[in-house]
């Protein structure tokens, strides 16, 4: 009785103490998850007994508590936590040895908070920890050692800070060569170097990095075991070596979208034998050579849309498995004649594909729209659904494909529909 009457007693003064953050405790098979909301709408400190002090819990949710700071016991005896997520709040430091007692701690996330700099030895003690995100915080620099301890290590976000390629030394990953996930995107890394000694990266986010080249750093032979790089958002105009990407031979998504190019070495995705997708996306191609994906085995989809082309050649996929197209958005005004039977005939079976936007003339977008629906092709259905207009067309109702009447039926488009 006098127990149950200590408990009741402490529930009180515990909500009294933390009155602007509330925390919801789950039993989760014998562990505790907490999940913790900001009640007020004054900023909050951290102190030890809203979360401490709980042998069993496991995961603790703190997102968008309005914390500004942390005191050093508040995450005192929690021998179990895995995973602790400080997301979105105001925190600007961290006390030295605030994660000291988090034994079993392997993720954390300190995304966007206002942080300019991670103490030394912050992690010493933190040997599982395995994810940690940085993303959206000011930090500018990475102090020798801070992740020498963490030999887990295996995803890291720098993405979205004050950062610049030229001031990150390489040894800050010495001992941290088996990374296999690191974002940097968001900082400026033109002049990046620290990569040559990583060997084991498997993505490589480098998205609005002020890249104007692809950086030798991302396609040198350390970064054979790369699947996934992503280098969109950046100011790249042309890829003119064809063997740029050719160290990566792992290689199954290569990103370029949201870039200026204007032109690619027709050979530069030649002998990538693990390609699946590639993203063009929102450049400024206005030609595609017919060669320039062929024989490209696990091509599985191509991403298009949001360029300036006119045309997309009859056997520019041959020797691949692409199942996905996007061309939507572009300057063609005709596809060549029974477009999808000859790719097929050719051995292609296209499940999706997204045309929408282009200038299409209205005779070859009947023929179009007939041979998806025939060929029980998804495509862009809300686009086409006979309620705005979407083609153009002269009195002679019927698909030219000679190239004297493409800039007529742009200009037409451009002053009737788009």
């Amino acid at each position: 009785m006098k127990e149950s009457a200590w408990i009741a007693i402490w529930s009180m003064l515990f909500f009294i103490v933390n009155a602007d953050i509330k925390c919801q405790f789950e039993d989760d098979g014998g562990m505790m998850f907490h999940m913790c909301n900001a009640t007020g709408s004054s900023d909050n400190i951290l102190r030890r007994g809203l979360v401490s002090d709980k042998r069993k819990t496991f995961h603790i949710i703190l997102m968008q508590c309005k914390i500004i700071k942390i005191e050093q016991e508040a995450f005192y005896r929690l021998p179990a936590l895995a995973i602790l997520d400080l997301g979105e709040n105001k925190i600007e430091s961290l006390p030295i040895g605030v994660f000291d007692r988090l034994p079993s701690l392997s993720r954390l996330n300190l995304s966007y908070n206002l942080l300019t700099e991670l103490p030394d030895n912050i992690f010493n003690h933190n040997t599982e920890l395995s994810v940690i995100d940085l993303e959206g915080n000011k930090l500018h620099t990475l102090k020798p050692g801070l992740f020498d301890s963490l030999w887990r290590l295996s995803q890291l976000d720098l993405s979205h800070n004050m950062f610049t390629g030229k001031e990150i030394v390489p040894g800050i990953f010495e001992r941290k060569r088996d990374i296999s996930i690191l974002s940097l995107s968001g900082n400026d890394m033109a002049e990046a170097n620290f990569l040559s000694i990583m060997n084991n990266l498997n993505y490589l986010y480098m998205d609005g990095c002020s890249l104007k080249v692809v950086p030798n750093l991302a396609t040198a032979e350390n970064m054979k075991q790369l699947r996934h790089l992503s280098l969109a958002s950046n100011e790249i105009k042309s890829i003119d070596d064809a063997m740029t990407f050719s160290k990566l031979k792992d290689v199954m998504k290569i990103n370029l979208s949201k870039n200026q190019l204007e032109f690619i070495h027709k050979d530069v995705f030649k002998n990538l034998r693990y390609l699946e997708e590639i993203d063009l996306r929102y450049n400024k191609l206005t030609t595609l050579p017919v060669d320039m994906f062929q024989n490209i085995p696990k091509l599985y989809e191509l991403k298009l849309s949001y360029n300036l082309l006119t045309d997309i050649p009859l056997n520019a996929f041959a020797g691949t498995e692409l199942k996905r197209l996007s061309f939507d958005n572009n300057n063609i005004t005709h596809l060549h004649e029974n477009f999808l039977l000859k790719i097929e005939d050719a051995g292609l079976m296209l499940k999706i594909m997204h045309f929408g936007n282009n200038p299409w003339q209205c005779a070859c977008l009947r023929e179009l729209l007939r041979e998806v629906k025939e060929m029980d092709v998804i495509y862009d259905t809300n686009t086409y659904d006979g309620k705005h207009p979407v083609c153009v067309t002269t009195k002679n109702f019927y698909c030219r494909r000679d190239a004297a009447a493409h800039d007529q039926f742009i200009r037409m488009y451009n002053e009737n529909i788009r």
